[in-house]
């Protein structure tokens, strides 16, 4: 046996007590996982004796495959079909006959063992929002902005020169008494302070500030350095409205209410009290050790009329900034049309690709419609209801500049960044957020880890991901005859997927009802 069993595919949490003493399973074999019950003699593996510096919940590893043992470090995100298939191979054949057999996933019976977690212990280790899990739905289980092509212009439309400037701004809210400018139609999306780093939330704040652009504050309140490395900021008040004071819209360019995000909406969150110590408490206005607890909804918000009349002091407190609401992708037109009546000058919609730091896996893996039909729907009904000064911002599983131009010309006026923008800074998608393990410093607040991320050098980073992104994207608008970016429109792009045609709108590359008649032209 030269290689562990993978006990599982995901991390184990478990309660660690201060100067206790555990020894952690190496082998993979253990009937008592995470921990070593003795199965390893015979084997050259030997258990990881550790003993914790604090009492906290950790994430141990269950596959077997960590760097950092006993804890998870996201190797379990890497393996491969073979290793599962090897390792289910061998513990099946460890098994003597005696008593019942252990539920091993296969690709055929991937939920074998949820099912028998659920059997025998029912909410009473998971919570009562069930197993949790990090980031957005995989983008390969998504539609692929890939399917869709761009049309390029050769005689009947003329492609420009490299030498013509083409525009990149947008103005958020144009009908606003203080609208807000952007240098590029790209920014920072909401990511909470305690969800990142302070670090993480910094250098995301300069580096968008390098690049012209702004960043969200993310439902977790306020980060004061993080606002002042920015002055693009966007606000966001969520329904626990933490650490929220009318005297802080004096620091803020933008005020959007959140009714919720792509992997978790309708359900309300927690974040423990050993969790809100120091400045996270602080920002959140709670006292150290009090959990903070976000409701499903707004508790003293419901009506249009209450929105609205919030919206309205927003506007006499600040002169007049834009006022927005987040919105997911689920009753797209319905909640589009409350959002309209309460007032908003612009919509954040976060489609099903969208990631959180932790959420409920029954959420996260199945609600929301996804980014592209999301996008496409959303266009369409602004546009039926007359409102070209409601500024689109799509947002959920955008990654890169091709993904970015595409979205524009389904009609976005803009994308807000929220995966592609940690990543820039050095997130390399471990995809174990909600552990407190990130490897990267950012989705952390371990101090040792935190310590990883060079502020200097993320800011950077992310400024030159920024400006090369518009470069690419000022690049494809000449391609197209486009002097600025906002020039991209439908008739830029074709698909020839059937199936992508009626999510997306965009016309299909063949002939027919969904696609292009005689001689080209659109149908």
């Amino acid at each position: 046996m030269d290689k562990p069993l993978i006990a599982a595919e995901k991390p184990e949490k478990v309660s660690l007590e201060k100067g206790g003493d555990y020894a952690w399973c190496a082998c993979g074999r253990s009937g008592k996982q995470p921990f070593c019950d003795g199965s390893h003699r015979g084997t050259t593996f030997s258990p990881v004796k550790f003993s914790p510096d604090e009492s906290a919940e950790k994430f141990l590893c269950m596959c077997k495959r960590t760097k950092t043992p006993p804890y998870c470090d996201g190797s379990h995100a890497k393996l491969t079909d073979e290793e599962r298939a090897e390792s289910t191979r061998a513990r099946l054949a460890l098994d003597k006959g005696d008593g019942m057999p252990a539920p091993v996933p296969t690709p055929e019976e991937p939920t074998v063992k949820q099912i028998h977690d659920l059997a025998k212990d029912g909410l009473s280790k998971l919570g009562h929002h069930g197993e949790m899990g990090a980031m957005g739905v995989p983008r390969k289980d998504l539609p692929h902005w890939d399917d869709i092509q761009i049309l390029a212009a050769q005689m009947a439309t003329k492609p420009l020169l490299d030498d013509v400037a083409v525009g990149t701004e947008l103005v958020i809210g144009p009908n606003a008494a203080k609208p807000l400018k952007l240098d590029i139609p790209l920014f920072v999306s909401d990511m909470s302070y305690g969800a990142l780093s302070e670090e993480a939330k910094v250098s995301l704040a300069r580096g968008a500030e390098r690049a012209g652009t702004g960043i969200c504050s993310g439902e977790g309140g306020m980060l004061p350095e993080e606002q002042a490395a920015n002055s693009r900021y966007f606000y966001e008040l969520a329904s626990a409205q933490f650490g929220y004071k009318e005297e802080l819209l004096a620091r803020v360019q933008a005020f959007h209410f959140k009714g919720g995000q792509g992997a978790k909406t309708g359900t309300g969150g927690h974040l423990p009290g050993n969790k809100v110590q120091g400045k996270i408490a602080d920002v959140r206005g709670l006292e150290p050790g009090t959990a903070a607890i976000s409701p499903a909804t707004f508790s003293d918000l419901s009506s249009v009329a209450d929105f609205r009349d919030f919206a309205d002091r927003v506007r006499e407190v600040t002169g007049g900034i834009p006022i927005g609401f987040k919105l997911s992708a689920n009753h797209i037109e319905a909640d589009m049309d409350f959002a309209l009546d309460a007032g908003a000058d612009y919509i954040i919609l976060d489609g099903r690709g969208g990631g959180t730091g932790a959420a409920p896996l029954i959420f996260r893996d199945n609600i929301s419609v996804p980014t592209i039909p999301a996008l496409a729907r959303a266009r369409q009904h602004l546009d039926r209801q007359e409102r070209p000064d409601v500024t689109l911002i799509i947002t959920g599983g955008l990654r890169m500049p091709v993904d970015f131009i595409k979205a524009l010309c389904m009609g976005a006026d803009g994308v807000a960044l929220s995966n592609s923008a940690m990543q820039a800074i050095g997130c390399v998608g471990a995809r174990m957020c909600n552990t407190n393990l990130c490897p990267a410093g950012i989705a952390t607040q371990d101090a040792e880890l935190r310590a990883k991320l060079d502020v200097d050098e993320a800011q950077a980073r992310l400024t030159r991901f920024f400006e090369a992104s518009v470069e690419l994207m000022q690049v494809m608008a000449r391609a197209c005859g486009h002097d600025h970016l906002n020039k991209f429109n439908a008739g830029d792009l074709s698909t020839w997927k059937r199936e992508m045609a009626e999510l997306s709108g965009v016309k299909f590359a063949g002939v027919g009802t969904l696609g292009f008649g005689e001689n080209g032209a659109s149908e």
